[in-house]
């Protein structure tokens, strides 16, 4: 049983990695295609000399660089290899990383259920992994937005560690996260996870003091910086806005503050309903249904969160969330059809969510399941107490 065991989690890893240099080697070629904005965040971040635009004026400057601090810090370390080294190194390990999420996702899963097969998780991961990484490697490799990734791989990172009940590791990756991109700040509902309210307290000011060392230089040395945030963008005829009635040309000034409150007040609802698993999930989805842009590689996020639930949260063997995302979202962008057919798209999808969200089914961890951090230190509390005495603890 633990040689099959171990061949099924071999054959994951090579499908996995098979599958990740495949898409890898399709998109390199014509990868990229949004570097020269990392490019000219991270020159401008880097010239000092420049009381205009450059260092800590460079949003107030160039308003269009919606890029975390973070991001362009990460960018700015690999610009000695040269523009085109720096994007080939991220790209490369913006791939890996892409494996580190799901490698991750899995680890989550035997944390939360560490009596679930073995065989069957790794088929799960396997699943998953069909519809991930294609959508991964276009924001990794074709578009190279470095931040998003960020984002991403440190929200997930921080699920275990709220899990675990390390409220200043937890604090401290989702701080990152928003620091990297700031639409991920409705993550902020996964450091609930802590479960007792002084961690969560510690969780919510670690990770509010990453967010202002982030991001409060800019603002305190060009009160400019805030027109990054009213920066807007095209309204396209693909959006799920255009179906919902919103025909303003470009960003409506009351978009980006709905999409924060929805994608929390989503997010709580997962949480409440014991679906804490979907709470990446409906953060995304809330953001895309109002957002006004349909970059592809927006969907990296929405399959992320649906992987993290079709793995940890979800009981069935199929991902049927993270293949409909795939499909609906990103694969169907190439099939001809009417725009306002995405825009449907985008927007059933979101309902949906919103059910899983509010649906108090049989989701993770059951009613009477303690966390991980509270099953750990009762097992550890009852081993000690039925040591014999004088035996050491």
């Amino acid at each position: 049983m633990v040689t099959s065991t171990r061949t099924v989690a071999r054959l994951s890893a090579v499908v996995v990695a098979g599958w990740s240099v495949l898409w890898f080697a399709v998109l390199i070629g014509r990868g990229g295609g949004s570097w020269h904005y990392f490019v000219q965040g991270a020159q401008l971040l880097a010239d000092l000399d420049d009381a205009v635009r450059g260092g800590l004026h460079v949003y107030a400057a160039a308003p269009v660089l919606q890029i975390g601090p973070v991001a362009l810090v990460a960018a700015l370390a690999a610009m000695p290899l040269g523009a085109g080294g720096a994007l080939l190194a991220w790209q490369i390990l913006g791939a890996l990383a892409g494996v580190l999420v799901l490698l991750e996702i899995r680890r989550i899963a035997r944390l939360v259920r560490p009596f679930q097969d073995r065989q069957l998780l790794d088929l799960k991961v396997t699943s998953v992994a069909i519809f991930v990484v294609p959508v991964w490697m276009f924001l990794a490799v074709g578009a190279a937005h470095l931040d998003d990734e960020l984002a991403l791989l440190f929200a997930v990172f921080a699920v275990r560690r709220a899990l675990l009940g390390r409220a200043v590791s937890a604090g401290l990756l989702l701080g990152l996260a928003v620091d990297a991109k700031p639409w991920a700040v409705p993550f902020a509902c996964l450091l609930l996870l802590l479960g007792r309210p002084r961690l969560v307290a510690v969780g919510a000011a670690v990770m509010a003091a990453i967010v202002a060392v982030g991001w409060l230089p800019f603002f305190l040395a060009d009160p400019g910086t805030s027109n990054a945030v009213h920066f807007t963008i095209v309204n396209t005829p693909l959006s799920a806005l255009r179906v919902l009635g919103v025909d303003d040309p470009r960003t409506p000034p009351w978009v980006r503050p709905a999409q924060a409150v929805l994608g929390t007040g989503l997010a709580l609802m997962a949480f409440r309903r014991r679906r804490w698993p979907a709470i990446v999930l409906v953060a995304v989805a809330a953001r895309l249904v109002l957002d006004p842009g349909t970059n592809k590689y927006y969907v990296a996020g929405l399959v992320v969160g649906a992987a993290l639930w079709d793995v940890v949260g979800s009981r069935r063997l199929l991902p049927w969330w993270t293949g409909l995302a795939c499909l609906t979202q990103f694969s169907a962008r190439w099939v001809p059809m009417p725009d306002s057919a995405h825009g449907w798209l985008t927007l059933l999808y979101f309902l949906g969510c919103c059910v899983l969200a509010v649906n108090r089914g049989a989701g993770w961890p059951p009613r009477t399941a303690a966390p991980p951090w509270r099953r750990a230190a009762s097992h550890r509390s009852h081993r000690s107490a039925s040591a014999p005495p004088g035996t050491p603890g």
